[in-house]
C-alpha cells in the first residue's frame, strides 16, 4: 500500500474515532436520564453524569452559596455601602409617595382584603391609648417622689430665680398704682376711719380736730414711698426667693393627688385622641388624606426607618441567614429543576465551548493517527 495513503487514512479514521469520542463523552453529561438494566445488570455509565450526581450537584452548590458567595460580611458589606442605602432610600420613598397618590382604597379595606386585622381603627385607638396612659403612669412614678428642682430642667431653675427680681419690682409697681387710683385712696380712707372707730372716744375727738381725709392727704405720699421703697422690694424679693426654694423642695405629689392625676390622665388622653384623625385615617381613601401629608415628613419617616432596617439587619445577619438555611432552599430548587431545561441551559451558554471540545478530539485523534501511521511506516 502507499505510504502517503496509509498515512491519510490513518489520521483520517483517529480524528474521527477521537471526534465521535468526545461527542459521545460530552452527550454522557446528561443521557441517559435514567439507568440501563439489561436483566439485572445495569448497564455502566448510566444514567449520564448529571442526572446520576443530580442531588450531590445541588447539594454542592447550595454550600457554595452560603460558604462563598451568600457570606454574612459580603451582605453586611452591602448593606452599610453608601451606594447602595441611597438607591434603597430613593425607591423606597418613591414607592411610599406614588402609593400614597394613587391608592383608592381605605386602610380600613386594605387590613380587611388582606386579613391582616380586623377593626384595626379600634385596635389602634386602644393601643395609642395604652401607650398614652403607660407613659403618663411611668412618668407619674418617677416625678412624684422628685423634688420639683429634680424635675424642671437646670435652665428653667436658672431662668425662674432670674425673673424673680422682675416679679418683685412688678408687684410694688402694681401697688404704687393701686394706691394712687381713686380706688387705692378710698380703700386706704376706709382702712383710716376703722381704725379710728376701733381705738374709742379720744382717737375720735382727735379726728374731730383733724379730719380723716386731710390727715390721708398729707400722710399720703410718704405711705406709698415707704410701702414701695427700695428697701421693701429687697424685702419682698428676698421672700419670693425664700418662697420660691421652698416651692422647689417640694415633691410632685404635694402638688398633685392622686385623683387629680387620673382626671387629667382622662382629660389628656381624651384631648390627644381627638388631635389624632384616627377615623379620617382608616375610613377614607388613602389618596384623599394623603394630599394633606407634607412628604418632608414622608422623607423623614423613610430615612430613619430604613437606617433602623439596615442597623437591625447588619446586627442580625448571621441570625437571619442561618433561619433562612438559603443552601437547603437553593438545593431544593436545583434538586426540582427539570434536567431537559438543565441540559438547555447549559447547552446554550456553553454550546461554542462544547463543540471545540468535539472538535478537538477529531483533531487530537487526527495527530495521533499521523504519528501511528509514520511509526507503521518506520517500522515496515
Amino acid at each position: 500500500m502507499n505510504g502517503w495513503l496509509l498515512l491519510v487514512l490513518t489520521a483520517l479514521l483517529a480524528a474521527v474515532i477521537g471526534f465521535i469520542t468526545n461527542v459521545i463523552a460530552v452527550a454522557m453529561l446528561f443521557h441517559p436520564r435514567k439507568p440501563i438494566f439489561i436483566g439485572s445488570w445495569r448497564l455502566p455509565f448510566t444514567p449520564g453524569l448529571i442526572p446520576k450526581r443530580h442531588v450531590d450537584i445541588a447539594d454542592h452548590l447550595g454550600r457554595i452559596v452560603m460558604e462563598h458567595l451568600l457570606t454574612v460580611e459580603g451582605l453586611q458589606g452591602r448593606l452599610t455601602e453608601r451606594r447602595f442605602q441611597n438607591e434603597v432610600n430613593i425607591w423606597v420613598k418613591e414607592g411610599v409617595k406614588k402609593w400614597l397618590a394613587n391608592e383608592e382604597r381605605s386602610l380600613q379595606e386594605i387590613a380587611e382584603h388582606y386579613r391582616l386585622w380586623s377593626s384595626p381603627d379600634q385596635k389602634v385607638e386602644k393601643r395609642m391609648k395604652n401607650i398614652i396612659s403607660h407613659r403618663m403612669d411611668t412618668y407619674w412614678e418617677e416625678t412624684q417622689s422628685q423634688t420639683i428642682e429634680e424635675i424642671i430642667p437646670d435652665d428653667w431653675n436658672q431662668k425662674g430665680k432670674d425673673f424673680l427680681p422682675e416679679v418683685a419690682h412688678w408687684i410694688l409697681e402694681r401697688l404704687r398704682v393701686y394706691l394712687y387710683s381713686k380706688e387705692g385712696k378710698a380703700q386706704v380712707q376706709s382702712i383710716i376711719q376703722s381704725f379710728i372707730r376701733r381705738r374709742g372716744s379720744i382717737v375720735q375727738v382727735l379726728d374731730s380736730f383733724v379730719r380723716t381725709e386731710k390727715m390721708v392727704e398729707r400722710v399720703y405720699p410718704e405711705v406709698v414711698d415707704a410701702l414701695t421703697s427700695r428697701d421693701i422690694e429687697n424685702w419682698l424679693l428676698k421672700k419670693l426667693r425664700e418662697e420660691y426654694d421652698k416651692v422647689l423642695q417640694k415633691k410632685g405629689s404635694d402638688f398633685v393627688s392622686g385623683k387629680t392625676v387620673e382626671q387629667c390622665y382622662s382629660e389628656l388622653t381624651d384631648f390627644i385622641m381627638k388631635q389624632i384623625p384616627i377615623e379620617e385615617v382608616f375610613h377614607k381613601p388613602v389618596k384623599e388624606w394623603a394630599e394633606k401629608i407634607d412628604f418632608i415628613y414622608v422623607d423623614q419617616i423613610s430615612d430613619t426607618v430604613i437606617q433602623q432596617a439596615g442597623g437591625f439587619l447588619e446586627v442580625n445577619m448571621s441570625g437571619i441567614l442561618e433561619s433562612l438555611r438559603l443552601d437547603t432552599i437553593v438545593s431544593e430548587q436545583v434538586k426540582a429543576f427539570p434536567l431537559d431545561r438543565l441540559e438547555e441551559i447549559v447547552v446554550n451558554i456553553s454550546n461554542r465551548e462544547l463543540r471545540m471540545i468535539k472538535f478537538l478530539g477529531g483533531i487530537l485523534g487526527g495527530i495521533i493517527g499521523i504519528v501511528q501511521g509514520l511509526l507503521i511506516l518506520i517500522l515496515l
